[in-house]
């Protein structure tokens, strides 16, 4: 990781931000922030040492991108001793930004937008001064999502807050191998943790991408419909207005789902120094778990954004 790479993209996010609050380019202060975190992220991760490659030849990044997808093993094999992200980081991303944006230009920025808002104001907590308030800036939310920069500015937001959640899943990953006897080092989890999610991510986007354009829009839901149009769970077993908890649970059963929890315990195994498979899945299935049990109760406290 370097350090220099990581002090300019703290000082580029601190003049984003400095030109969103002075209103210079309106709507970029978040963004802003998120560069600033993620250039700190970075300086500090840059002090992590990374493990020996002893003598193992470096797998390219075309052929790890590649490999993932037909030999995971032999590919986390390579990464345990040439632990990289970046490129596959970027990729999830970028394919994701794409799919963002073709929804929005599918459904239209104003259908997406004003429901939205519309939920957001029926929302019990909300009082009349936080409902008027956000009536007021209806028109300028709407005018963001149709923003170049602003959905630039989203991107950078987005891929800031990948990198968080993956550092994240790679202290998870760390924690579980040392607690079970296990030996990982953190690049090699942080590895994981990006290549287990890229070829699930790679495979949602595009057929995601494709399903928009072969469904009606108004078939879709402007809110559930950002997350998943791949209808590879149970959740068709549930009305998600009428049983929220019981349709995100069922949501989570799908095989896009196992296929990431396959990867991420053959990952574990392979990259790290002395992981046996019993603690590659127990560490894989309990962050599933962990992420199913925060899905279900963002679904209690937000139901009213899935009616």
């Amino acid at each position: 990781m370097n350090r220099l790479a990581g002090i300019v993209v703290a000082v580029v996010g601190l003049v984003v931000a400095i030109l969103g609050v002075m209103k210079v380019v309106p709507g970029l202060t978040q963004p802003g922030i998120f560069l600033i975190l993620l250039g700190g992220l970075v300086i500090g991760l840059s002090f992590i040492d990374k493990p020996e490659s002893d003598g193992t030849p470096r797998m390219s990044t075309p052929e790890t991108l590649l490999n993932i997808f037909i030999a995971p093993a032999d590919t986390f094999r390579n990464l345990r001793r040439h632990p990289r992200w970046l490129v596959a980081a970027l990729i999830i991303t970028i394919l994701s930004a794409v799919f963002t944006n073709l929804f929005l230009y599918r459904l239209t920025p104003e259908r997406v937008t004003n429901f939205a808002i519309d939920k957001t104001m029926e929302m019990p907590m909300m009082n009349d001064q936080a409902r008027q308030q956000i009536e007021a800036g209806r028109q300028d939310a709407i005018n963001q999502n149709k923003d170049p920069v602003m959905k630039v500015g989203q991107a950078a937001s987005s891929f800031a807050w990948s990198v968080l959640k993956y550092c994240i899943y790679a202290l998870i990953f760390l924690g579980f191998a040392l607690a079970m006897g296990g030996k990982i080092n953190f690049w090699q989890a942080f590895s994981v943790a990006v290549y287990a999610a890229f070829p699930v991510s790679v495979i949602h986007s595009i057929l995601s991408s494709i399903i928009l354009f072969l469904k009606d829009p108004a078939d879709i839901h402007p809110i559930l419909g950002q997350g998943n149009l791949v209808q590879d769970s149970l959740s068709f077993l549930f009305n998600p207005s009428a049983s929220p908890a019981h349709y995100t649970f069922a949501a989570h059963i799908g095989l896009l789902s196992f296929y990431w929890v396959w990867l991420m315990a053959t990952g574990l195994k392979n990259t790290g120094e002395n992981v046996s498979g019993s603690t590659a899945w127990t560490t894989a299935l309990s962050l599933f778990g962990i992420l199913l049990f925060l899905g279900v109760v963002g679904s209690y406290l937000f139901s009213g954004f899935m009616s």
